[in-house]
């Protein structure tokens, strides 16, 4: 299981991915060892976005599982810095909700110096 996290966190696999190995309900899987997610991971997740390398789609997605299921754990010392941005990704899928590249430029600037993103 820690191979498929790491990967999913790294964005190698997506989430469809994930469930095939994992099962449908990636919100009830028990994990005894979750993988831990760091800003700088969280950093690399968004600069994928903003390059276009990913979809919005697979962003909201990533920040789902990652916040929501016991697959991930945020790190102790940077939790308050991740939160604050995942709080606002989160809110993508919502109708009318949309962040202008400068707003991810800030996002990641306050992840950099693991600063609450306001």
């Amino acid at each position: 299981m820690k191979e498929l996290l790491i990967k999913f966190k790294n964005l190698e696999i997506d989430k469809s991915q994930l469930k095939t190995k994992l099962g449908e309900d990636l919100y009830n899987v028990t994990c005894t060892k979750p993988q831990t997610i760091n800003r700088h991971d969280l950093i690399n997740t968004i600069q994928s976005y903003v390059n276009k390398k990913i979809t919005l789609e697979r962003l909201i997605e990533w920040v789902n599982v990652i916040w929501f299921t016991d697959l991930y754990e945020i790190l102790e010392n940077e939790i308050d810095s991740i939160i604050s941005v995942l709080e606002i990704l989160e809110t993508l899928d919502e109708e009318g909700i949309s962040i202008s590249l400068e707003e991810f430029s800030k996002m990641i600037n306050a992840l950099f110096k693991n600063d609450i993103y306001s």
